[in-house]
C-alpha cells in the first residue's frame, strides 16, 4: 500500500515549494511495460489521482473509510478510466 509505504518520496520531500501536487508521490523511472505496470508504480500513479482530503488523512483507518465512500460514489469501469478521471476544482 501506498499510503504506508516508507520507501517512497513525495514531493515536498524533494523541494520546500507550496505546489498544488506536493503530496503526490514521485514514481520512478522506468523504460520497460513490466517496471511500468508493477505494484509500486501503478499504486502510486492511482494514489496521486485521489482527492487532496483523502491524501491529507494521516490515519489509516479513516482513509480507508473515506476512500470506500469515494468509490461508491464514483463509478469506474476499468483502471484507465479512474486514471482519466478530472475532479471538479
Amino acid at each position: 500500500m501506498v499510503k504506508v509505504n516508507k520507501g517512497l518520496e513525495q514531493n515536498l520531500a524533494i523541494h520546500d515549494y507550496e505546489t498544488r501536487h506536493r503530496s503526490d508521490f514521485q514514481t520512478q523511472f522506468c523504460r520497460t511495460d513490466i517496471l511500468k505496470k508493477s505494484v509500486i508504480n501503478l499504486g502510486t500513479k492511482l494514489y496521486n489521482k485521489l482527492p487532496n482530503y483523502l491524501k491529507n488523512l494521516e490515519n489509516l483507518n479513516p482513509f480507508k473509510k473515506q476512500l470506500k465512500a469515494f468509490l461508491s460514489q464514483q463509478t469506474f469501469y476499468s483502471v484507465d478510466e479512474y486514471l482519466s478521471y478530472v475532479q471538479a476544482p
